[in-house]
């Protein structure tokens, strides 16, 4: 998979660059959507995890400049930009991604966690994907 780093800019706002072109529409959508908000990575994975489980034969996670549409032939980001663009990805490269941009948001255990039970509150229950979570390191 291509590689994606994400870091802060001189005001706190998330950032990424991508060695790989192809990443950038799913790394600029979690910037620019998910921003620092940990537990939408994880609703995002939740997503995945419905089509790919066939609890659900399409999800989709909509915020200010993409949309995130998954089915079970892969994970596709759309921009809802002027410009139009999409690409599509693999479950498990989306699921790479998002991942890690949810342990750059929560690098420790407790973040991790923490983040985990607000997700855990607002959805009224466990979240399946908790084993991709690394909640032991």
């Amino acid at each position: 998979m291509g590689h994606v780093e994400f870091g802060r800019n001189q005001y706190g706002a998330p950032t990424m660059t991508s060695g790989d072109r192809r990443f950038r529409d799913l790394a600029s959508q979690l910037t620019s959507d998910i921003q620092s908000y940990a537990p939408d990575c994880l609703e995002l994975l939740q997503c995945i995890d419905d089509v790919v489980s066939g609890r659900s034969a399409y999800e989709e996670y909509e915020g200010n400049s993409a949309v995130v549409r998954c089915t079970p032939d892969g994970v596709t980001v759309d921009s809802l930009g002027p410009v139009p663009s999409g690409t599509t990805y693999t479950v498990d490269e989306a699921r790479e991604v998002i991942l890690t941009y949810f342990d750059f948001l929560a690098p420790s255990v407790q973040d991790r966690k923490r983040h985990l039970a607000t997700w855990e509150q607002e959805h009224g229950g466990p979240f399946p994907g908790r084993h991709l979570l690394r909640l032991d390191d």
